[in-house]
């Protein structure tokens, strides 16, 4: 068994042993190589992820020189993206076998033992255009949404950028946070300071359980996202730069439930008006050539997330200017020409000229630094506990913090008159505080205040778009005021945040109840049971 040093250094080494064992030159080998055009052939075709193309070029080269460890470490590849995870770690190993110190074969085969140990257990579902693969115990009830989403995201992007991949998309979701970095090769720092809550990179889609994150996030949304690294993969032969990649993902992520169309595109949130506003005021902008090679190995969170909501920004420019085709355009010229290249011929400037325009753009816009939003939180639950709210050392006034410290006490005596005015003394101090507003909220709830306590949960709502809490109570307050069709939207959107949050459960069994949709109480009530079993 390896030793700790020994995978520290092999997954050091991660990032870069699939692109040197792709598209290297030749030189692993001590047994003579085969064809040197197949061993190229092979290698461009895996790095362009067109797998079904190199089967039969590597197929060909095992053919002729099956000890030649080039042949098997493309066999190994090619096995591994096929998701074929024992089938590569034989093969890797027939390799060693024949050269054992080459230190990037190593760290292939730690990847591929330690990947074949995570999944070997999954359970596989499929729908008609994905294979999702899972631990059934802790996460099986994702399996029906998550290729729902799916396959509603299938549909659009097709429209939206014109391909569909030909074969099955592979996706795989890690029950906690060893499982995704051991199949990811990120850290726990990755997730929780940079948000990589998934990752497409392998010929496949990864992304963690919502059940590891302590707020929950919106996994769905990640999943499409990281689809739609697929998808212009393939539309690309995996030349796209960075830049384009995350800003058409993040751009599209949310079309799978509502389309982007109209002024205000769904990427540009509160939090990301703020960002982008504070950039245009500083003219501190994280430039497209320092995006490279990925988003979140950028310096700070705060840089992270602001590329992210420039590079959406940037798509939204292509759209706005020559139309949703002009990004489908882009991405062909891509293709067979350099980005540079392909952006002058579409947008008419170099690729210089054309950053300069959209900084421009966004100037133009009238953004607002919009007091109280919040960016996007990633955080690991402790012991798997997820608490329903954030804690009170994030409101920022000491005079609100302790007034809605007082009004927790006094809630939790039952007197709710009371409390609800210790809130509002503690909005009136900290009047963008959503955790203040989900307070007030929740106690005009129980005090049967609904019209009072509607206002503060969608102010609450629109600041922090992926607080689960938010609606959750939103949905308790629609059921208990007689409207269930506005309590199941809030409530189903909850579970796009966190699917595995009890109460969600209790409040939607009453109103598909008072629906009288009895199939949505049979499986709403089959899942808390699985829930309660895990």
């Amino acid at each position: 068994m390896e030793g700790e040093a020994l995978k520290r250094a092999c997954r050091a080494l991660w990032p870069a042993v699939l692109l040197a064992l792709v598209v290297a030159a030749p030189g692993l080998a001590e047994v003579p190589a085969p064809d040197g055009s197949g061993v190229e052939t092979a290698r461009e075709l895996l790095g362009e992820w067109r797998v079904e193309d190199a089967r039969p070029v590597i197929e060909q080269l095992l053919e002729t020189q099956p000890q030649s460890v080039d042949a098997l470490d493309l066999a190994a590849l090619l096995a591994y993206y096929e998701g074929s995870y024992a089938e590569a770690l034989a093969t890797v190993e027939k390799a060693l076998a024949i050269d054992a110190e080459n230190e990037q074969r190593q760290a292939l085969r730690l990847l591929l033992q330690q990947t074949h140990d995570v999944t070997r257990h999954f359970k596989r579902y499929e729908s008609d255009h994905f294979v999702l693969h899972l631990h059934e115990e802790s996460d099986g009830i994702l399996a029906e949404p998550a290729l729902a989403a799916l396959e509603q995201a299938h549909r659009e992007v097709e429209r939206a950028l014109g391909h569909r991949p030909r074969d099955k998309v592979r996706i795989e979701i890690a029950p906690d946070v060893r499982s995704f970095t051991a199949i990811t090769t990120f850290t726990q720092r990755d997730i929780e300071e940079t948000g990589a809550i998934g990752l497409c990179k392998f010929n496949k889609v990864m992304i963690i359980s919502p059940r590891v994150m302590a707020h929950g996030y919106r996994w769905l949304d990640s999943l499409v996202h990281e689809y739609i690294h697929r998808v212009i993969v393939n539309l690309t032969r995996n030349k796209a730069p960075i830049w384009l990649h995350e800003g058409i993902a993040r751009y599209y992520e949310t079309v799978w439930r509502n389309p982007v169309q109209g002024e205000r595109p769904d990427y540009l949130t509160p939090a990301n008006e703020t960002l982008l506003a504070t950039a245009v005021e500083r003219q501190e902008f994280v430039s497209f050539k320092d995006m490279e090679p990925s988003l979140i190995r950028l310096d700070t969170p705060e840089q992270v997330q602001l590329a992210y909501a420039e590079v959406a920004s940037a798509v939204d420019y292509i759209a706005r200017r020559k139309g949703p085709g002009g990004i489908r355009d882009v991405l062909s010229l891509v293709n067979r020409l350099s980005t540079a290249e392909a952006i002058e011929e579409v947008m008419g400037v170099p690729l210089d000229g054309f950053e300069a325009d959209w900084r421009r753009f966004v100037e133009g816009q009238g953004l607002r630094v919009v007091q109280g939003s919040r960016l996007r939180r990633f955080k690991v639950a402790e012991q798997g506990d997820q608490p329903v709210s954030v804690d009170l050392t994030e409101i920022r006034s000491e005079i609100a913090r302790n007034r809605t410290h007082l009004g927790d006490r006094l809630r939790e005596r039952g007197r709710l008159r009371a409390a609800g005015a210790e809130y509002r003394r503690a909005l009136r101090a900290g009047p963008e505080s959503t955790v203040i507003l989900s307070r007030l909220g929740e106690t005009l709830i129980q005090s049967r205040r609904y019209d009072e306590a509607l206002p503060h949960l969608e102010k609450a709502r629109y600041l922090d778009p992926d607080a689960v809490h938010t609606y959750y109570l939103t949905g308790r307050l629609h059921h208990e005021a007689g409207d269930p069709a506005r309590a199941r939207g809030a409530l189903l959107e909850a579970l796009q945040i966190n699917p595995f949050h009890p109460g969600v459960y209790r409040v939607l069994v009453g109103v598909y109840e008072a629906m009288g949709d009895d199939a949505g109480v049979r499986k709403t009530r089959e899942v808390m049971r699985r829930l309660r079993a895990s």
